[in-house]
């Protein structure tokens, strides 16, 4: 992207949101067209890939992407830790649920924050095609489903996301004007960076997260097909009652 005379290395945070919500909305058309994905599923895929459009700029210390994602991240993971107690077999008291929520939502979106900043750097191994398997294997893995196939619909949608920002970035390293690369071209899509420490790194946290996968992966993984949502509460006779009346 060229603006005032000059070659602008990455695109913008709009630009990145506007690019993944537009492939995960496309993505969600496509699912509902071509396989039957219900348009509930759908529409948290293409959120998904909205998200995995801000990943790869989890690395930068004062992106905006940094300060908004891992609140974003805190309130869902504080839901999904409400849901697993609340799922438990064992009966929890309201303030358990409470104060487990809290903390999950203050540890994530603090701590979370300050360890990326510490332990990564811009345009480094976070910011890579790797790293977009990464995520991808960690939605497979914690996305709270039992159908093979929803779980890797989300999966897909959030590796989706996180390559869109990878391309823009590389395009916008393009100066087609003026027949020229930016230095920073290369630098996002890529397997490998400078430093051999966090490329290793990264690759076993990737081949372990992989076997984690195929551990999960069935031995039929086409069978069923996509599920179709249950609102068992519509159900309930308290809630036929409270509609009629």
């Amino acid at each position: 992207m060229i603006k005032e005379g000059r070659v602008v290395a990455m695109g913008n945070f709009r630009q990145h949101v506007g690019f993944a919500s537009f492939l995960g909305v496309l993505y969600a058309w496509g699912g509902a067209v071509v396989m039957g994905v219900h348009w509930m599923y759908g529409s948290v895929a293409a959120l998904l890939a909205t998200v995995g459009g801000l990943l790869p700029d989890l690395d930068s210390d004062s992106s905006i992407q940094l300060r908004g994602f891992s609140g974003l991240l805190g309130i869902l993971a504080a839901v999904a830790v409400w849901q697993d107690i609340d799922d438990s077999p064992v009966e929890v008291p309201f303030e358990l649920h409470l104060w487990s929520a809290i903390v999950t939502y203050v540890l994530v979106r603090h701590g979370l924050r300050r360890t990326l900043s510490r332990l990564t750097v811009h345009r480094g191994m976070s910011h890579s095609v790797p790293a977009a398997l990464i995520w991808g294997a960690v939605t497979y893995i914690g996305y709270p489903a039992e159908s093979h196939l929803l779980r890797v619909l989300m999966a897909c949608a959030v590796i989706l996301g996180f390559l869109s920002h990878l391309l823009l970035d590389e395009w916008c390293s393009v100066d087609l004007v003026g027949r020229r690369v930016n230095k920073a071209f290369g630098t996002a899509l890529k397997f490998s960076s400078k430093s051999a420490s966090a490329t290793l790194v990264t690759y076993v946290i990737l081949a372990m997260l992989g076997w984690w996968v195929v551990h999960f992966w069935p031995a039929d993984p086409f069978s069923g097909g996509f599920p179709k949502p249950e609102f068992h509460w519509l159900e309930t006779p308290e809630t036929h009652s409270l509609h009629t009346w």
